[in-house]
């Protein structure tokens, strides 16, 4: 009940800013004297401050705590295109700085740690309280297992824990068009919707799957692997190898880089980039119309960062000859969607261990190594290393 209760309070400080306790009591249905209560293992914990006195009331004016969103953060990154980028997020889901990073592939083990140390404990970072990836491939979310990410060379390893080890922090991680569509339904166009349909394009392709208003990883969290779907007669008789990309990714892959421009963005001023654009849109065509036809969603939202017009979803709307009508619009949150999605995952973790007191008396904004948790694993891999990148 006490953790229920904690959980009440901080939410409505998260989502509002700043309250008096009487609000919060009212916001949450709890006593004043146990809204005190929480206010102050929060404030031990340097989540609250003081945000001065109401005045105006017509009696002895009372006194608003704020929300410290800055007390703590999350380092979010996203390894789904073709160089890595991070991006420091605080306790309430605000984009601060962003960093790019390696160029990802097989063998970008090596360079994540050297890479990640420095964002994660540099003297004069915030204190950065979790760190999470966006993977592209999939993922056991229960412990970070990655099972299978061809564009990564990583084969049933364990990232979380290795990374763990290596950096001294807890660390989440989540499939990159599930991350996304979380961030797109909390934070974007799929704000308010329960049936969606998100489609991804980056170093691969996928679709993140929301029904009845919640995520849908199916029973060996691979729900969305679209890019193993069979294009053709050739693709079926090939039995699909481990490791490798299915038939529409490669197809929808190459697609895509044939319609980027020097800049890295879609350009439509050549007649070789504009065919492969009429492929891309041709590929994506059936495997939408049949999921569509399998889950009769009420939205579609398809996010390609280097679609900055929005100009793939505008050619599949322009197309779209599904069994029921459906809305069909571009991603909202550009190139952060990914980061933004795994961090929410991450902030909810940390919420937990604040309401459960697991953080302890010292202020949440401590330094970074001083209340880390231990890795989950009782044994600890080794850290990453060449060995690290055989599949």
């Amino acid at each position: 009940m006490r953790e229920a209760n904690r959980h009440g309070v901080y939410r409505a400080l998260a989502d509002h800013g700043a309250a008096t306790r009487a609000e919060l009591a009212q916001r949450t249905g709890l006593s004043a004297p146990t809204v005190a209560t929480i206010l102050a293992e929060f404030q031990a914990q340097g989540l609250v401050g003081d945000a001065g006195a109401d005045e105006g009331t017509g009696g002895r004016p009372a006194q608003r705590v704020r929300f410290l969103a800055d007390a703590g953060f999350v380092l979010a990154v996203d390894l789904s295109g073709r160089r890595a980028h991070a991006c420091r997020i605080d306790l309430v889901g605000r984009v601060g700085t962003r960093v790019s990073g390696p160029d990802l592939g097989p063998g970008v083990s090596d360079a994540l740690v050297p890479w990640l140390e420095p964002l994660l404990h540099a003297p004069d970072a915030p204190a950065i309280r979790r760190l999470a990836l966006a993977v592209p491939g999939v993922i056991d979310p229960t412990d970070g297992r990655v099972d299978l990410a061809p564009a990564l060379g990583w084969h049933r390893l364990d990232v979380a824990a290795r990374l763990e080890a290596a950096l001294g922090v807890p660390v989440r991680l989540e499939n990159d068009v599930n991350a996304l569509a979380l961030a797109e339904l909390h934070y974007g166009a799929g704000a308010a919707h329960r049936q969606v349909v998100y489609v991804a394009i980056g170093s691969g392709v996928g679709a993140g799957l929301v029904i009845d208003g919640r995520l849908y990883r199916g029973a060996h969290a691979a729900a969305g692997e679209i890019g193993s779907v069979v294009t053709c007669a050739e693709d079926e008789a090939r039995p699909l190898a481990p490791g490798r990309p299915g038939p529409l990714e490669r197809r929808v892959v190459e697609a895509a880089d044939g319609c980027l421009g020097a800049d890295g963005y879609l350009d439509d001023a050549s007649p070789a980039t504009v065919c492969a654009f009429d492929d891309l849109a041709r590929l994506l065509g059936p495997t939408l119309h049949n999921l569509a036809c399998l889950l009769d969603p009420e939205l579609l939202v398809v996010a390609w960062p280097a679609d900055r017009g929005g100009r793939l979803a505008e050619r599949i709307r322009a197309s779209w000859h599904g069994p029921r009508p459906l809305r069909i619009v571009s991603g909202a949150l550009g190139p952060d969607g990914a980061a933004r999605g795994v961090a929410h995952l991450a902030l909810e973790d940390l919420e937990a261990d604040v309401c459960r007191n697991r953080v302890g008396r010292a202020p949440l904004a401590a330094t970074a190594t001083a209340v880390v948790a231990a890795p989950r694993n009782a044994r600890t891999p080794p850290p990453y290393g060449p060995r690290s990148r055989h599949v």
